[in-house]
């Protein structure tokens, strides 16, 4: 007898595909080492890069860091993350625009992506559904898999690429008649891999249908927001101003909020965040708090100590909040800049693109996009495959390389 393998039922076959970011990474690698490195265009993993392609930092951070203590940095957090670091969050995420009367907590996980998973764990039973847009970020799908759940999606634009709640509703109405639990995960603002953000309009259509929703007090509805953008959409205290509107919810309704140090502080690898709540029921967040520390507990047991030192350190002194602020307006403005040549030169150039608002991609729709991916890259252009377009990561590209990357683009499309 051959053993193919010693996995569980619900583990086979798990990981037979490797993740299309990372493969694509790899593959950049390995083209930057050949003598015509010059001319491969960087557009696959979503971490700022300088002028000149280099890995990009918040100056204030590299020099906190290497200025703490071995305490600091190297001993054990708390499970739940430090009182100080907690709040930082809970303030840094809202920054004036907490909903009155809500009670807000927060419990640290390891990057953004620890908060989805325990929103997707905790709020929903095996075998139930999150519903998530036909254009997502791939690690939501397998986080549902993961936990031995299931990713549904709706249409997220209609057929003139304008934001469309229609299905979204659809699919919501359809999954309460089949669950209790409902978890409705939106990225935004500056979704990836899209660059749309829902705009106040959009919520204040939204969030009226989801209390309805709400009438029926034996659902369970939660609104997940992973904000891992919220920074590069514009002005950051205005892409905030929405949360605002989640206020006199019933109890029955309940906003998480996935909260990440990776794009707002650039410490991507440090793997950093929270997992953030609010409601106006004391017992509600109590049981907040309790569940998904003891989740962690059973995954991760605790987070980064430096990650969330720094965070409490920054965000505890005006004087290195404001330095923090203008460096890291700095580099969301060089990304700004490098998408509004791509938008234009798109639109000149007649490549159809995604309604692209900020954040660090934009995507450009393609009926087969792995050929594309692999035309392009023959040209030393890698960009990432996804299941309907390919993404380009604007953060990474230099300025220098972004005129004419969409007609070539185009050009490859119609090839």
């Amino acid at each position: 007898m051959h053993i193919h393998s010693m996995a569980a039922s619900h583990a086979a076959g798990k990981g037979s595909e490797p993740d299309s970011v990372f493969a694509v990474v790899s593959r950049v690698r390995e083209a930057k080492k050949q003598p015509d490195a010059d001319k491969v265009v960087d557009g696959s993993i979503g971490a700022i890069h300088d002028e000149e392609g280099n890995f990009s930092i918040l100056p204030i951070v590299n020099e906190l860091y290497r200025q703490m203590t071995p305490d600091e940095l190297m001993n054990y957090a708390t499970i739940t993350g430090s009182p100080e670091f907690l709040q930082a969050a809970i303030d840094y995420t809202f920054q004036g625009f907490q909903p009155e009367g809500t009670i807000a907590r927060a419990v640290g996980t390891p990057g953004g992506t620890g908060a989805i998973r325990s929103m997707i764990y905790n709020y929903l039973n095996n075998g139930e559904t999150v519903l998530i847009p036909d254009w997502y970020w791939a690690p939501y799908k397998t986080i549902a898999q993961e936990n031995q759940r299931v990713a549904e999606t709706y249409t997220m634009f209609d057929e003139n690429l304008k934001f469309s709640t229609e299905d979204l509703k659809a699919k919501t109405n359809a999954l309460l008649k089949k669950q209790d639990n409902l978890l409705v995960i939106f990225n935004t603002p500056g979704h990836n891999p899209t660059g749309y953000s829902l705009t106040l309009d959009d919520w204040a259509d939204l969030i009226p249908f989801f209390k309805a929703c709400a009438l029926d007090t034996q659902k369970h509805i939660v609104i997940g927001l992973d904000m891992a953008y919220v920074d590069y959409c514009g002005d950051p205290k205005e892409a905030r101003r929405f949360l605002g509107m989640f206020k006199d919810l019933p109890e029955n309704l309940f906003v998480a909020i996935a909260f990440s140090m990776s794009k707002s502080f650039l410490v991507y690898g440090m793997r950093s965040g929270a997992l953030i709540g609010f409601s106006t029921s004391q017992d509600i967040m109590n049981d907040f708090t309790n569940i998904h520390s003891f989740s962690g507990r059973g995954t991760w047991s605790n987070g980064s100590r430096g990650a969330q030192q720094l965070l409490a350190k920054i965000t505890g002194d005006a004087a290195l909040t404001a330095r923090a602020d203008k460096e890291r307006q700095e580099l969301g403005q060089l990304v700004i800049d490098r998408a509004t040549i791509f938008v234009k030169e798109a639109a000149e150039a007649g490549l159809r693109i995604l309604p692209y608002f900020g954040g660090f991609f934009i995507t450009i729709p393609a009926k087969d996009p792995k050929s594309l991916a692999a035309k392009l890259e023959a040209e030393k252009v890698f960009l990432v495959p996804m299941s309907k377009g390919i993404r380009l990561a604007v953060c990474a590209v230099p300025k220098s390389k972004m005129p004419g990357l969409a007609g070539r683009i185009k050009k490859a499309m119609e090839a």
